[in-house]
């Protein structure tokens, strides 16, 4: 075994890649192939309508927006082309909810659960030549499959789907990519361990790579191969500060042929949470530090809940697409993101692992959970969980691993209910740390509860995250969470037990103004919502979250709107203040987002968390499409701190200003009120940058 030793002194910081090779992610296999072109009878009986497609594919693509999405049972159907016969793997990037999987019109399998990755083993069923392939999704399952109900879409989606044929293909137990790695970390040195299965004779090397570390192993044998690598003061994956990735590839030999390679960047970090510790550089006795810590230095983890879910594609986001998101996100600057609900797919894992944004993710089980579930639910989303950790297992961007969201249902109000639920979240934890030795389990719960943990009769568990709509759902009348978070610190912390703030947020409408935020109607289902309350809302939340550095993360709801057909608020459009009109466009959404659903348009509210968390110079003005004439108040989010001025009409030579020397409190500016007319450019800098707009 070789190891090269490392000076960290003389390694320079790993800058973020640039934009266009961000998504350059590897294949899951060299040697994998798409499946495709792919025909879709929406009507199989008869086959009145055949569609030829691409995946990813919808069937709620387009009726997702509205009252009533298409739910039942789809057919897809496609030709793959075998050579050779050896084991043959079918991997579904996810097919959602359930899949029946034939070849030649023989079942293979039926996968139960949408979202994640998963494998088909189809060597007993293809023949040398043309084989006839069929998908056949349900979205309809009900209370046979996890989840049963949640406040988004359950869409019938089908993932790219590809083809793998090898004779030392490994054992799909360790997900797409092949392998599992393991590592224990400090400052000094890195044991990293990676293990994979091959069902037959083959020799193996191990290649672990980056700019200052090259180490090469080679294994003989067949069944469990296992490698242990030892790195001396390891370049660690610093989140967005410096995401570092070693390489870490496999090359399986077959009669002395390289026949198939699998590779991986892994980052190497280590993470804690620490109570009152006076050992942390910067505190002492008197102000001890209480939070997270990534390589043992605080680590302020603050970003947004994200689902997947685009205009006119619903849940098939191609690769492009999931590129824009994270142009998006890197725009923001959050350095964590909660992926809620459901497991996202592998390439929003991997450019989280590119970019160094820390990640929950989090398993299917949602809000609906009764003693009275049949005995298929359960088994089928333990098989759900069992995906979820082994499909994305050698991720560093993961850090914590969520059993369900809002799961406090009427089965807590009786005694065996709570066990019961108990039990469920103890035996989910034990369950994902039989896989993954050491992963942190927790487990998020509604605005309503004050003791989440206590909910359950206090469950074994390493964190809770807490779901806390001020200003919305409870407190209607305040801004402010710090009363609501410091209750449920209290309750947490007595058990040891690390809290996140885990949501928090309000419905907006860029297309809805007032100058009494309040009119806004709060809650679900309340027609008007307008944009201005939106911005008071989140400036009292996130100028409250800087005093709690001992919340393990935070969360806002959400960085885009979704399609949630039960939903019927915020379809009230005022532009001038005073006329409301009615936009059936606007409706069937959970428009919370910072973000509208086509992932463009960003709402004032994105600039306010731009302004708190990208140290990028830039100045916004807000409500831009607000036709209000007289006594407008200027209002701007910026990250500057110098003086910024406000003109109206600049020529380019000898501007005078209308009001200047406007600094900001809170990341906010306020010019004071004046009267514009229809085509006034209005103008606000501070001498290097600015922001204009012309009034209509």
């Amino acid at each position: 075994m070789k190891t090269i030793i490392i000076n960290k002194s003389n390694v320079p910081a790993s800058p973020l890649v640039a934009a266009e090779s961000i998504y350059n992610v590897s294949p899951l296999f060299a040697s994998s192939k798409p499946v495709g072109p792919w025909l879709y009878y929406k009507n199989p009986s008869n086959q009145v309508l055949n569609l030829e497609i691409e995946l990813p594919y919808s069937i709620n693509a387009t009726d997702g927006h509205s009252s009533s999405y298409g739910k039942g049972l789809y057919t897809f159907t496609s030709t793959i082309t075998i050579h050779k016969l050896q084991p043959t793997y079918l991997w579904f990037d996810h097919a959602d909810q359930s899949a029946e999987i034939y070849v030649e019109n023989v079942l293979v399998t039926k996968h139960w659960g949408g979202y994640n990755a998963f494998f088909v083993d189809i060597t007993d069923y293809i023949k040398v030549g043309t084989n006839e392939l069929m998908v056949k999704l349900k979205n309809n399952e009900g209370n046979s499959l996890a989840p049963a109900a949640g406040d988004f879409n359950f869409n019938a989606t089908l993932g790219k789907v590809k083809l793998l044929t090898s004779p030392v293909l490994p054992s799909p137990k360790y997900g797409y990519d092949g392998f599992h790695i393991t590592s224990t970390v400090t400052d000094t040195q890195a044991v990293v361990t990676v293990k994979t299965t091959i069902p037959t004779y083959a020799d193996v090397v191990l290649h672990i790579n980056d700019e200052e570390f090259n180490y090469v192993e080679r294994k003989f044998g067949k069944g469990d191969i296992i490698f242990t690598v030892n790195i001396d003061n390891p370049h660690l994956w610093n989140g967005t500060i410096d995401p570092h990735l070693y390489d870490i590839t496999l090359e399986i030999y077959y009669n002395e042929e390289l026949n198939l390679q699998l590779k991986r960047p892994y980052g190497l970090r280590y993470w804690s949470y620490v109570w009152e510790d006076t050992t942390i550089d910067g505190y002492d006795a008197e102000h001890p530090y209480t939070g997270f810590l990534l390589n043992g230095s605080p680590y302020l983890l603050r970003g947004v809940c994200s689902h997947h879910d685009l205009v006119n594609k619903a849940n098939a986001l191609t690769v492009e697409d999931i590129n824009n998101d994270f142009d998006i996100i890197t725009e923001l600057g959050a350095n964590f993101l909660r992926l809620a609900h459901y497991p996202h797919p592998k390439q929003v894992y991997d450019y989280c692992d590119k970019l160094g944004i820390i990640v929950q993710t989090e398993a299917q089980w949602v809000n609906s959970s009764t003693i009275s579930m049949p005995d298929a639910y359960w088994e089928h989303l333990g098989e759900e969980i069992d995906d979820l950790v082994n499909q994305h297992y050698n991720h560093p961007c993961i850090l914590f691993w969520g059993v369900g969201n809002e799961i406090n249902s009427s089965v807590t109000n009786t005694t065996e209910g709570k066990d019961f639920i108990k039990g469920k979240i103890e035996g989910f934890r034990t369950q994902i740390r039989k896989l993954l030795p050491g992963a942190w389990v927790g487990y998020t719960v509604s605005h309503g509860t004050n003791n989440g943990i206590g909910l359950f009769n206090d469950p074994t568990i390493d964190w809770i995250g807490h779901n806390i709509y001020v200003g919305w759902y409870i407190d209607k009348t305040s801004n402010d969470p710090t009363y609501r978070i410091n209750e449920r610190l209290n309750n947490a912390n007595s058990r040891n037990t690390a809290m996140a703030y885990s949501e928090y947020g309000c419905g907006g409408t860029s297309t809805c103004h007032s100058e009494n935020y309040m009119s806004t109607t709060t809650t679900g289902n309340n027609p008007r919502h307008d944009i201005e309350y939106m911005m008071w809302l989140h400036e009292g939340h996130i100028a409250s979250i800087k005093n709690f550095p001992q919340l393990l993360f935070t969360a806002q709801w959400q960085l885009f709107d979704i399609a949630v057909s039960s939903r019927t608020e915020g379809y009230k459009v005022c532009l001038d203040g005073e006329t409301v009109t009615d936009d059936d466009s606007l409706k069937y959404l959970n428009n919370k987002g910072l973000v509208e659903r086509d992932h463009h348009t960003k709402k004032d509210t994105f600039y306010l968390y731009k302004a708190w968390w990208n140290p990028t110079p830039f100045v916004h003005i807000c409500q831009k499409n607000y036709t209000k004439t007289i006594e407008r108040i200027i209002k701007c989010y910026t990250n500057s701190n110098d003086s910024f001025s406000l003109y109206v009409n600049p020529t380019g030579e000898n501007d005078t200003p209308i009001e200047t020397n406007v600094t900001a409190t809170n990341n906010i500016l306020l010019f004071t009120a004046t009267t514009f007319t229809s085509g006034d450019i209005i103008k606000v800098t501070n001498g290097t940058i600015e922001d204009t707009f012309t009034f209509e």
